[in-house]
Parts: C-alpha cells; structure tokens; sequence
C-alpha cells in the first residue's frame, strides 16, 4: 500500500518506526538478495527497494517490474529465477493464515478492552510491534504478488506474441477474485444494513489508508453507508468471474499438453498471490484501526482535566508524547495545548500528496469509453451531477470511493499500481482501470475518452 506523505504526528511516529522494522525484516528474510535499505519512507522508496526485492528472488524484466510497483525501473545487480520466487511464494502463503488471525485477534481485543491507565499503557507498547509485523506482511505479499504476475506474464508471452491480447488474456486470468475490498463493495452495492456495514467492516478506512486519523466505516454516519436506489452501472463480478473461467480454458488450450501443468501453478499462483495481498491489506486495517482507537481512549484521559479539548486532537501528538500526558509527565496544560496548536497549523500548511506519475497501467477490464469526470474527493461527483456511465480520474483511492466505483464505465488512478485497493476492486468486478494516469489530468472535464486497458492507455474520442 502506499503511505501517504502527509501524515498526522501520531501517525508518522508509529509507521515511519514500523515501515523501518518491516524492511529491516524483509531484508533478513531475503538476505542474499535485498537490496539497501531506503533513507526515506515514501511510497517511492518503499516501492523501488520492493521492486529491488522482487527481482533478486524472481528475475524477470526491470521495466515491467518497475512498472508493475508504479515506479522507474529499479536497478537489480543480481537477479534470482521464477523458480526460486515460487518456491519463497509457497513459504509466504503457507504462513501467512496464521498471522493474518493473530493480527485480527490483537485488533478484536484492543477494541473489546475496557480502559484503565495500565491498560492504555499496555496496548501503546504492542501498537508499533504490530503494525510492524502488518506492514510487513503487506510488503512479503507485494513481492509475491508482482513477482508471479511478471511470471504468469512471460509464460504467456511464449505461446501469444502479440502484446493486447496477451494482456487482456493475463487481466482475464485474474478478473473475479474475492477479496475483503470486493466483499464490502458487494454488500455496500446490495444495501446491507448500516449496522452489519460497521459490525463487518468498521475497521475499513473512508479516507487515506495509511492514516490512523482517518476516519474508518465504524465512525461513519449513517448517510455514508446507505445505498437508495442506486443503479450499479459497470461493476459485475458475475461477469468477471465467467471471463476469468474463458481465459483459464484460452489459456491451458494455448499452452498445450506439455505446458500445461507449469501454466496452471503461475496463474493459481498469481490469483493466490493477489488475494493474499489483498486480505494482508486488510490485516494492515485492523490494527491501524485498532490504533485509532486506542488513541481516541487515551483523548478522553486527556479530556478529563482539559488539556485536550476535542479527541482529534490527540492526533497532534506523538505516541511518546500521550504516553507523557497519561502518565503525568506534562503537568502543563498549556504546554499541551500550545503544540497542537503549533502541529495543526504546521500540518495543515503542507500540501497534499502527489503520487501521481505519467506511466499509465492497466490492471482490469477491457476497452470502453466514457465522458471523463476529474475529481478531487468521492463527494464531488454528487455535487458536478456527474451521470452513470462516465470515466473518473482521481488519485488516492480507497473505500471512500465506492459509490463513485459502481456507478463508473470505468476508472483511473493518477499514480497508484497493481496493489491498491483501486486496483483490486476494480478486478473482482471486471471494472475497466489504468493507474499512473497522472498526464491524463490535463484533459478537459467532460471529453469523451477511451480506455484501453489492454495497451495500457487512455485515448481522446475525436
């Protein structure tokens, strides 16, 4: 996942120390191959070490790969075999279960706990540790995922030669995949019912997702989560499922009788590998979930004697720095009060990420067209009266989005990569998507466009 670069203080002082024992561990698992840890922790840095990473185990081509992580193409001095890749894949998928229940379970008793000092106290000491071992499950399952999709990608290549239909054929082989984004955007398309929306899903953010600021599904009201009527334009995982199956039997028919059995581990590899990737996103979710509220609890000690005067303020403050004011250590109640201040203003004076970048991907779904609609946040496309059917340009996604998902022809990310949530929802649903739009940004709002996911591109309709 990418990090936003504008973060709150509470969060960059437990996801920069994370993102740091993450890629430390990382480079343990793969000593004989990583690369040199990053200075900085930016979704660039992270994702070009990633990148790194990939092809010292998996080998293949550095533009793909690099493209793949949204990225230049990285360096790789020395790269590994498919063979080897697979056979760490298999290590990772096998493990991986059983820490995606522990980081669940974890998530569960922070929000069952019921607050005393020493409990607060408790939980501030495990909360780094297990967004550690999250991030790191997210970035294990990130090599994987990229690395067998270049595999599946290559294998492929050998029997069809000509690039779009190979790659309708690769975003054919992966369409319809279930995963913890497709399972919310599904109930949130059938109108479940808001309070099994947030028994279900309330650790799902509504804004950035590497924010523990941010609002999640569990906060959200009501108005957010309804769906009234509302006519799912494009988003079919029926149909995405049924154009999985055709290209599963194009495929296995292309790769003949001796080929065959290779080609059938690199595509239920490649499948394995994205949903894994998916629900590691979504353990990730738990715990940072779990964090806000921890953080939202230690507020109201804060509360209590007025040196914090609305909870969103204990995300001015540093996890060391609560820990000071819970247990005593900040007796001034204007010293408190004076820094975050200082941090509001501080953080609302820097600009909004751009993670933009102009090498267009597509990672689902086929040629169609549409007017283009340019939107800055998910409301937006509410208050331009945007109708069913158009292309959104936007950046940033995440489950916020969703209304703006089912009622799109079809979609793009100004930067973003294959393992994003726009990206996977777009998948499960057939949902016709291309990331790193960021050049496309310049068109006018309402052109008629197509989208050609295939030849990774977006093209104006004369």
């Amino acid at each position: 996942m990418n990090i936003p670069t504008k973060l709150t203080p509470f969060s960059h002082s437990i996801l920069h120390p994370a993102l740091a024992s993450s890629l430390e561990r990382l480079a343990q698992v793969f000593s004989s191959h990583a690369p040199t840890l990053p200075h900085s922790f930016h979704s660039q840095a992270v994702n070009t070490f990633l990148a790194q990473a990939t092809l010292g185990i998996w080998g293949g081509s550095e533009p793909e790969i690099g493209h793949l992580f949204g990225i230049e193409p990285p360096t790789a001095p020395r790269q590994g075999k498919p063979s080897q890749g697979m056979k760490q894949a298999r290590v990772a998928l096998r493990e991986f279960p059983a820490a995606y229940a522990r980081l669940r379970r974890w998530s569960e008793w922070v929000f069952a706990s019921e607050w005393s000092q020493a409990q607060l106290l408790q939980v501030m000491e495990e909360i780094e540790p297990r967004v550690a071992e999250a991030l790191n499950w997210v970035h294990r399952c990130a090599i994987v995922t990229v690395g067998s999709y270049h595999h599946l990608g290559t294998m492929l290549a050998k029997k069809e030669k000509d690039n779009a239909k190979r790659e309708a054929l690769r975003l054919g082989l992966v369409a319809g995949l279930e995963t913890p984004d497709s399972r919310f955007l599904h109930a949130l398309a059938v109108g479940k019912p808001v309070d099994e929306l947030r028994a279900t899903f309330g650790h799902m953010p509504l804004a950035r997702e590497g924010e523990i600021a941010a609002p999640r599904v569990g906060d959200a009201a009501e108005h957010r989560l309804t769906n009234p009527g509302m006519e799912v334009w494009n988003w079919t995982p029926g149909r995405a499922q049924k154009r999985r199956g055709e290209a599963e039997k194009q495929a296995l028919a292309q790769a003949g009788m001796l080929g065959r059995s290779g080609l059938r581990k690199a595509v239920e590899m490649a499948q394995q590998a994205l949903v894994a990737h998916a629900q590691a996103r979504e353990a990730l979710a738990y715990v940072l979930a779990a964090a806000r509220h921890w953080a939202l609890a230690a507020a109201e000690e804060g509360a209590a004697d007025g040196r914090i005067h609305h909870p969103d303020e204990i995300f001015m403050l540093e996890i060391e720095e609560i820990k000071q004011m819970m247990t005593g250590e900040w007796h001034s109640r204007a010293h408190v009060e004076t820094l975050i201040t200082e941090r509001r203003a501080a953080y609302d004076a820097q600009p909004d990420d751009d993670a933009g970048h102009g090498h267009p991907l597509g990672v689902a779904g086929y040629d169609t067209e549409g007017a283009l609609f340019l939107l800055q946040h998910p409301e937006e496309a509410d208050q331009l009266d945007v109708p069913p059917g158009f292309m959104a340009l936007a950046r940033g996604w995440h489950p916020g989005w969703w209304q703006v998902v089912l009622k799109a022809e079809g979609i793009i990310d100004r930067g973003g990569n294959i393992l994003t949530w726009m990206a996977s929802v777009a998948r499960s649903g057939d949902l016709p998507a291309l990331t790193g739009g960021a050049s496309y940004a310049t068109w006018s709002q309402g052109v008629r466009i197509r989208l050609i996911p295939t030849q990774n591109r977006a093209e104006i309709v004369e």
